[in-house]
């Protein structure tokens, strides 16, 4: 196979540029195509697909996230790498390697569906939990193929296929839901075809990735391994792999913790096993907006940490220091300004996406999530960039025990509320864990006290302007249709955002040059600007 060229430092940008663009095009059909679902299939319906989602979602992030970056890890480093590792050594022990992972966790899933839905107290899910299985079996060259082209600096085939995959689940899952409802088909049945999503959808991306092997596929046809090699490559790959993924796991693995053990919670508080269901689906209507509002303050913060691991490399501790205050500064206003603007327009959100308003207190508390992992995904990345990479694994183990905890203690005297606010606590001592462990390394202060009571004073001002407008709007208006409860939800989110970073801005968060580093912080330059013209002619 013909040497490719070196790669220009505008082209690796693109790369990049396209592969980030592509993840948050992915995070955001993941998390927003769940509105309609719900729509589609009800509240029940919605809890049977959210008791099977993270099984996928663990092997979609595996495919996506921790196995590619690991390989293409050692494909681009092969050559400054002491050990030399030969691309054929590197592709052939990935695929044994992920093969046999990918085997066991299918056989596990699908084996086991009987015993994990008796686990979960509903046998009926053990027939969604076989489908979601075959997922895994895809996982071994979508992960290798994916790996080899980021390797080479080609992100085109990832980013595409990543698209590719999520456009054509979200399409089976919605398509074939209506088409069963409406057919009259059981709940279950209903959420078997949209579990079926997960692999059409894998299909498609793995036939995308193939379609773009050129002179490549000779390569897999001639392969051998030196045993030294295979066993070193494979501890990184697990190790690594793992450690690359599990802030793309977070989220997850709390949904894992409430897929296993809040509805059988729900029915000890005596509840029928009907309305236990309803009100887990109740529950999981936050899942769509945690994860939206967790992209808008990740995909910010993440743009940061390529600058971060530049200025690790040339040892400016300064400028280190300023961009991860900078990092955790945007973590903080955007998951503050996420969180709180959703408590205040809770109630028209909820009748707006979800058709009814029930759980609005729940889904309120819920929000206050959104702060705390816009910190989580922030802080996890930094130190992932400063090299502790298995940091954010032992302190998500410590997460999602607390989790597991709180459920057992709040969801017996406070229902889906105590759900709530166990997901609330736990993501709390995470990002309260990730901040020590950042003081420990950097032994600076990271969040200024002025910094601090601009976000507050900003927040107090978004949440008065906002309840005061759902009053008069509330007031002028009669009844409780979808399309005013759709209209005072826009225009609340509109006006609360208004407020809020013309607040900040002016008082001074940032400065016009962090702005710059920011997407699309050019425009809210003007605000600094207006602001000093105000001030020169007073």
């Amino acid at each position: 196979m013909a040497e490719k060229p070196n790669k220009t430092s505008n082209e690796l940008f693109r790369g990049a540029l396209i592969l980030s663009a592509a993840a948050i095009i992915v995070k955001v059909l993941s998390a927003a195509y769940r509105i309609p679902y719900q729509n589609i299939a009800g509240d029940i319906g919605f809890y049977i697909y959210q008791q099977v989602y993270p099984f996928y979602g663990v092997a979609f992030t595996l495919s996506t996230i921790g196995f590619p970056v690991v390989i293409s890890k050692l494909i681009a480093e092969r050559e400054s790498s002491e050990n030399n590792f030969a691309v054929k050594d590197i592709l052939v022990t990935s695929f044994v390697v992920l093969s046999s992972i990918s085997v066991m966790m299918f056989a596990a899933l699908f084996l086991g569906a009987d015993w994990i839905a008796g686990w979960m107290k509903d046998p009926h899910l053990a027939g969604l939990l076989r489908i979601v299985a075959y997922s895994y079996l895809l996982m071994p060259i979508s992960s290798l193929l994916r790996g080899y082209f980021q390797g080479i600096n080609d992100m085109l085939p990832t980013a595409s296929s990543q698209v590719a995959e999520q456009c054509i689940r979200v399409l089976t899952i919605l398509v074939l839901s209506t088409i069963f409802v409406h057919q009259g088909y059981s709940d279950y049945v209903v959420g078997k075809g949209a579990v079926l999503g997960s692999i059409t959808g894998g299909i498609t991306g793995l036939v995308l990735l193939i379609a773009f092997l050129r002179e490549e596929w000779k390569l897999f046809l001639r392969m051998r391994i030196k045993p030294v090699n295979f066993i070193k490559i494979s501890k990184a790959l697990v190790f690594q792999g793992l450690a690359f993924c599990i802030t793309g796991l977070i989220l997850i693995l709390f949904q894992f913790v409430d897929s296993l053990h809040l509805y059988s919670l729900l029915r000890e508080t005596g509840m029928g096993e009907r309305e236990a269901k309803e009100w887990k689906g109740v529950y999981d209507r936050g899942q769509p907006l945690l994860q939206l509002g967790t992209v808008v303050a990740n995909s910010f913060a993440l743009a940061l940490v390529p600058v971060i691991s530049g200025f690790v490399q040339s040892k400016s501790q300064f400028e280190l220091l300023n961009k991860i205050k900078l990092a955790l500064r945007v973590s903080a206003t955007i998951g503050v300004a996420a969180a709180i603007g959703l408590v205040v327009t809770m109630k028209p959100v909820n009748h707006m996406l979800f058709t009814d308003v029930k759980g609005t207190i729940t889904l309120a508390i819920f929000s206050l999530s959104i702060l705390f992992t816009s910190l989580i995904m922030a802080e996890a990345a930094v130190i992932q960039s400063l090299g502790h990479s298995f940091v954010p694994v032992i302190i998500t183990i410590v997460g999602v025990g607390s989790k597991w905890a709180l459920n057992l203690v709040l969801v017996p005297h406070y229902k889906i509320a105590g759900a709530a606010s166990a997901t609330v606590l736990a993501y709390m001592i995470m990002t309260v864990l990730f901040y020590m462990v950042l003081r420990v390394h950097i032994k600076k202060t990271l969040i200024e006290k002025r910094h601090v009571l601009i976000i507050l004073k900003s927040t107090v001002y978004m949440g008065t302007g906002v309840v005061l407008f759902n009053c008069l709007f509330e007031w002028m208006t009669s009844g409780e249709s979808r399309l005013l409860a759709t209209v005072q939800a826009l225009t609340g989110v509109g006006i609360g955002a208004a407020v809020f970073v013309m607040t900040a801005i002016r008082a001074g968060l940032f400065s016009e040059e962090e702005l710059s580093l920011i997407p699309a912080g050019s425009k809210l330059k003007r605000l600094i600007i207006t602001n000093r013209s105000i001030r020169n002619h007073e």
